[in-house]
């Protein structure tokens, strides 16, 4: 699955790098483009104690791709506790791992408006500089 997305995202990247935006700049419109895969939702793999029976729980426990030239980039950010299995937020500043921490959606959504340069005054949503290349 991986190798398709990745090739189709290949392709993709290609095409809009083709695709001039600004014939005076020499700017493509992959230049301002972010491209967002998202994975599923996680499961707790976690059987509650004396249990016989139990579901699987709708955890954030997933992970996305973001691809662009605007992204600090050729990084991992979080983590995964090796004993749970579980998934585990970053500095919202430096990008570095907190296992203390999950990092929301509205947080890594903000991240992606940051990149985009969209004005979010107004919004109350913080600022998640990590991703900023």
């Amino acid at each position: 699955m991986w190798s398709r997305i990745l090739g189709v995202a290949d392709k993709l990247i290609g095409l809009l790098r083709d695709a001039p935006l600004d014939e005076a700049s020499g700017t493509s419109i992959w230049d301002r483009t972010l491209l967002y895969v998202a994975t599923d939702f996680g499961r707790s793999k976690i059987r509650p104690a004396g249990a016989s029976e139990f579901g699987s729980g709708h955890d954030l426990n997933n992970g996305v791709l973001l691809l662009s030239p605007m992204l600090k980039g050729n990084r991992v950010l979080g983590g995964v506790d090796p004993d749970t299995g579980l998934t585990y937020g970053f500095d919202l500043a430096t990008g570095a791992p907190d296992p203390g921490r999950t990092t929301s959606e509205a947080e890594l959504f903000s991240g992606i408006l940051d990149i985009l340069d969209v004005d979010k005054s107004g919004s109350g949503l913080t600022s998640v500089t990590a991703l900023r290349g």
